[in-house]
C-alpha cells in the first residue's frame, strides 16, 4: 500500500494517522474469537484493572469486580491470528514508509496486548506518552491500534494531542509518573486540540509512540476490544538490560 505524501507528511506533523478497514474481516473475526475465549478462561499473563490504580478501576482485587482484566499480555506468543496480524504485508509495509526503514521489528517488551474495556469497572488512563518507560536508541516508534469493534467516547476510545510528539516538555508539565498535568498553562492550550479517535471494526490507528494520548472507562454495555502492537526501524534498538529488552523482538 503506497502511502501519499499528503497521508506522510501528516503523520510527520501531527503524529498518527488512520487506515480503514484494514484487516481481512475473516482474520479478525478469527482475533475476535480467540480474544473472547482467552478472556473467558483468564489465560495468563493479564493484567487486572485493580492493580493499575487508575480513576474508575476498582479499588482493590478484593473489591466488586476486581477480577477484571485490562490488558491480555504477550500477545504474539498467545496465537497464530495474533502473529498473522502482528506480520501482516500491507502493515508492514506502512511502517517501512512511516519509519523510513526496510527492517521492521515488533516490540514484544511493550505493548504487544490485547487492550480491554469492560462495561462498569474499566479505569480512565490519563494523559502520556508510552515513550515515558521506554528505552530505545531514540524515540521513533510507532504503535497500530487494531479496532475489533467500533470505538466511540462512550466506550473509551482513544484520545489524542495532535503534534505533541514533536513538543517538548517544560518544567512541571508532567507529574512524577509522567502524566500530564492538565493544569499547566500549556497543557491546557495543548488540551483544547484533543481528538477523539472514533473507529469501526477493522479500522487502524497508526501512532508515534511519543504522542500524549489517554482514554476514558467504558460506559456502555458492551465490552470494547483492541489489539495493540508497537514497532521500530533498523536503527533503532532496545537498550540492554532495560525492560525494553525483556523479550525477543520480532522481524517481520
Amino acid at each position: 500500500m503506497k502511502l501519499s505524501n499528503e497521508e506522510i507528511e501528516q503523520f510527520e506533523t501531527d503524529g498518527f494517522l488512520i487506515k480503514r478497514q484494514l484487516i481481512d474481516m475473516a482474520l479478525l473475526n478469527e482475533i475476535r474469537n480467540q480474544v473472547k475465549n482467552q478472556l473467558q478462561l483468564r489465560l495468563p499473563p493479564f493484567e487486572l484493572e485493580a492493580e493499575v490504580g487508575y480513576p474508575k478501576a476498582p479499588e482493590s482485587i478484593d473489591s466488586e469486580g476486581g477480577s477484571t482484566i485490562r490488558r491480555l499480555l504477550l500477545a504474539y506468543s498467545r496465537d497464530a491470528s495474533f502473529r498473522e496480524w502482528a506480520k501482516n504485508k500491507v502493515v508492514k509495509n506502512i511502517l517501512q514508509q512511516l519509519l523510513q526503514s526496510e527492517d521492521v521489528w515488533l516490540v514484544q517488551s511493550h505493548h504487544n496486548c490485547i487492550m480491554t474495556k469492560q462495561p462498569n469497572y474499566s479505569s480512565k488512563t490519563g494523559w502520556h506518552r508510552d515513550i515515558r518507560y521506554w528505552r530505545f536508541t531514540h524515540d521513533l516508534l510507532i504503535n497500530t491500534w487494531l479496532a475489533m469493534g467500533d470505538e466511540v467516547n462512550a466506550n473509551g476510545c482513544l484520545k489524542i494531542l495532535p503534534g505533541t510528539h514533536n513538543s517538548v516538555l517544560s518544567e512541571g508539565m508532567v507529574d512524577k509518573d509522567l502524566f500530564l498535568n492538565d493544569q499547566h498553562p500549556e497543557a491546557k492550550q495543548w488540551l483544547s486540540k484533543s481528538i477523539d479517535v472514533e473507529l469501526a471494526s477493522g479500522d487502524v490507528l497508526f501512532f508515534h509512540a511519543g504522542l500524549f494520548h489517554a482514554a476514558n472507562n467504558n460506559t456502555t454495555e458492551q465490552a470494547k476490544y483492541s489489539l495493540v502492537n508497537s514497532y521500530h526501524g533498523a536503527d533503532n534498538q532496545p537498550l540492554a538490560e532495560s525492560k525494553s529488552s525483556q523479550y525477543e523482538e520480532i522481524l517481520i
